[in-house]
């Protein structure tokens, strides 16, 4: 099955593009090579057919000027040049007329006796050139080249045009093999990363992808593929997480509500002010955890709907602590705030909901007697809130887990609450690209530190 899927559209296309690269540069390359080499063949040869003609006019020259005219002049030296080139020779005065026009047989001994092969065959066209003699043309000399040389030229011109038509015919078939193979290489993770999806899709969440082997880019695709889907094991683990916890929080009030107002239908108990001021208490609870939901959601989209503008953090700290402070005197629990006017970048609503949620944290955990300081500071282009309490502190393994929804460390789990406070801390000063961490004050206690952008100017 892997086979034929690899086998697809894109593996045909991509062979074939490969294919048709590979073979369209070395058809050009081997059409450059046989018009090159028939060329370098025919300028060799007639380069070679130059050469003997201006060494016989040379030679001819040397006769003439020996004898100090044609007659009498020697032209063994002469027919012997011309020997060389299997051709035959006539050679002419300065009128034009023949002085010496030696036979085939002259030039087949010329040619035994330098070892050459005697050629009996039709000649071609005879070509000439000037005999020159201190300036004077006192004559010419005439050559023909057997035709047969000419086809050998021919032979090896065709002799080259098959070795470079062979060289392509191999050069394609190793270009189809590494053409085929790259595709495969290519299409193989492609296709493994369509079937992961498409499993995925289906419901499949512990399908992963193996892509070690894989080219670079692709490989680091298939790791990009593996941590989505572990994410979204993770997101799916947090929205099953999410549903128990608030079945769990709306179990408790619905179970006491639905338990009163049963025995007040029955008549076992009386709508007394105490048991009417319990299902007011249970309702309420229920209420909070509504809207602590709303706040959630509504905070995780908060980065739509910010209206940023330069906020006075210190004052608005001091406004908050002022609406905490009742809240903090019931538990005997002193609240105060320090630190210099600084300018943040934020939405002073959603900011007051973020220190809000932090004293109210804050004041829940600190023990009677206790003092939580907020401070505002400001370093380069920061702003920072600081509300440190002096509680029982964090456990080093809930650190980690506290800005989590519904989150709630075992040493709190008898603390009234949603768990979710936190979290909307979290995701509102996320929205303002801010940054929001905890940790144990080194005197005891705890303390949570926002970061924001400054405001300029």
């Amino acid at each position: 099955m892997t086979s034929r899927r690899i086998l697809g559209p894109l593996f045909v296309r991509l062979t074939f593009a490969f294919l048709a690269v590979a073979v369209a540069a070395v058809a050009v390359f081997g059409v450059l090579m046989i018009a090159a080499s028939r060329s370098e063949v025919s300028v060799l040869s007639d380069q070679r057919r130059r050469d003997d003609l201006t060494a016989t006019a040379a030679a001819a020259a040397d006769a003439y000027q020996r004898a100090g005219g044609w007659t009498g002049a020697d032209l063994y030296a002469v027919a012997t040049v011309a020997a060389r080139g299997q051709a035959t020779l006539t050679v002419l005065d300065a009128t034009g007329a023949v002085i010496a026009a030696p036979t085939d047989e002259l030039a087949t001994m010329m040619a035994r006796m330098h070892g050459l092969a005697a050629v009996e065959a039709p000649r071609a066209d005879p070509v000439s050139a000037a005999v020159i003699l201190d300036g004077r043309n006192v004559g010419a000399v005439m050559l023909r080249f057997p035709i047969n040389t000419m086809d050998a030229e021919q032979h090896v011109r065709d002799a080259l045009s098959r070795a470079a038509l062979a060289g392509i015919a191999i050069a394609v078939g190793v270009a189809l093999v590494v053409a085929i193979y790259v595709s495969a290489r290519v299409t193989r993770p492609i296709t493994a990363l369509t079937t992961a999806a498409g499993d995925l899709a289906a419901g499949r969440r512990d399908t992963r992808v193996d892509l070690a082997n894989a080219p670079g880019e692709l490989r680091t695709l298939g790791g990009a593929f593996n941590d989505m889907a572990d994410h979204l094991d993770r997101e799916d683990l947090l929205r099953r997480n999410l549903l128990a916890d608030v079945a769990h929080e709306l179990r408790t009030p619905l179970t006491i509500l639905q338990g009163n107002t049963e025995a007040i239908l029955d008549g076992i108990d009386e709508p007394t002010p105490e048991t009417i001021g319990s299902l007011h208490d249970e309702v309420v609870r229920l209420r909070r955890l509504v809207a602590d939901l709303e706040t959630l959601a509504a905070a995780e989209a908060a980065g739509l709907r910010l209206h940023t503008i330069p906020v006075d953090v210190a004052d608005l700290a001091r406004g908050t602590v002022d609406l905490l402070a009742p809240l903090a005197a019931e538990r005997d629990i002193t609240i105060t705030q320090a630190g210099q006017p600084v300018l943040a970048l934020a939405d002073p609503d959603r900011l007051q909901q973020i220190m809000v949620n932090l004293l109210a944290n804050a004041v829940k955990f600190t023990p009677p007697g206790g003092q939580i300081t907020v401070t505002t500071t400001s370093e380069h282009d920061t702003t920072q809130i600081n509300v440190a309490d002096t509680g029982p502190g964090l456990r080093d393994e809930d650190i980690p887990h506290l800005f989590d929804r519904f989150w709630r460390g075992h040493t709190v789990m008898d603390t009234p609450g949603s768990g979710i406070g936190l979290a909307v801390v979290a995701e509102l000063v996320a929205a303002h690209h801010g940054t929001v961490r905890a940790a144990n004050r080194p005197g005891g206690g705890a303390e949570f530190t926002v970061t924001l952008p400054a405001a300029t100017g």
